[in-house]
């Protein structure tokens, strides 16, 4: 084994065993004094880098956490602004119940007679006049009768189609209730105006229906008041138009009748 000498301040020599100043040992005595080797653990530079780990992983922890969070909100305003498309719709729809004819998508009496008050304010200022036309499809339960149901609302939806077709944009075209339409012919000059859309729809309705493939032929009687001459109030007009389409319904059927007699023979 080898042997160290050392030398303390007297001059005496002592002797120490081999491996007493190994490399990496956990204790050293040089001169009578212990020698500790360095720690790392009370290093300024390493406590700082530990803490700067932590906090990194830390803040990357945080960032995952937050992008988890932006994709739920994403996800989230996905499907809210799915669920706001899906209401606007539901209330577009619901305005449109609630002021038009399911079936034939013509505005409904609400609107209709809206749309009555308007043209009666405007008139007034202009001294114009307002036109009421009151339309009813002549034997038109015999469509139902003879073709059915869903002929009749084919009918009733190629009609609607023709009005449109017939009236001006400021013009109101209204499903009144079963077969029974109401036009509204605003800012007119007189009742000739009125009379001459009342023919002009009539003629158009004349033309017949292909429903299914089959023709069919549907006539209108048609009654036409005009405010103020007939009457200021709504239902003065309305009962006035319903009179004379009755009247004039009355007459048609006398001239189909007139038509189906057979000829005499002299």
């Amino acid at each position: 084994m080898t042997k160290v000498s050392l030398f303390d301040r007297s001059g005496s020599s002592t002797t120490s065993r081999s491996g007493a100043q190994r490399v990496g040992g956990r204790s050293q005595r040089v001169f009578g004094a212990a020698i500790e080797p360095r720690s790392t653990a009370s290093d300024p530079t390493v406590l700082n880098a530990a803490r700067l780990g932590r906090a990194l992983d830390v803040s990357r922890e945080r960032l995952r956490a937050a992008l988890c969070r932006i994709d739920a909100l994403e996800t989230e305003g996905l499907l809210l602004r799915h669920q706001v498309a899906l209401l606007q719709r539901t209330v577009a729809q619901a305005r449109q119940f609630a002021c038009h004819d399911e079936l034939t998508g013509l505005p409904n009496r609400r609107v209709l007679l809206d749309r009555y008050n308007q043209a009666v304010a405007l008139a007034q200022r202009q001294g114009r006049r307002v036109g009421l036309l009151f339309l009813d499809l002549n034997e038109f339960k015999k469509v139902n009768d003879v073709h059915g149901h869903a002929a009749g609302d084919g009918i009733l939806r190629q009609v609607a189609e023709r009005l449109r077709a017939c009236i001006r944009t400021s013009d109101t075209a209204c499903r009144y209730g079963g077969d029974e339409f109401v036009v509204l012919l605003p800012e007119l000059a007189g009742r000739e105006s009125a009379l001459a859309a009342a023919r002009k729809i009539r003629a158009r309705l004349a033309v017949p229906c292909i429903v299914g493939g089959v023709e069919i032929t549907v006539t209108a009687s048609i009654g036409v008041a005009v405010y103020p001459v007939d009457g200021n109030e709504f239902g003065d007009l309305m009962r006035m138009s319903d009179g004379l389409m009755y009247r004039d319904k009355v007459r048609d059927a006398a001239f189909r009748a007139m038509a189906l007699q057979p000829a005499s023979v002299a």
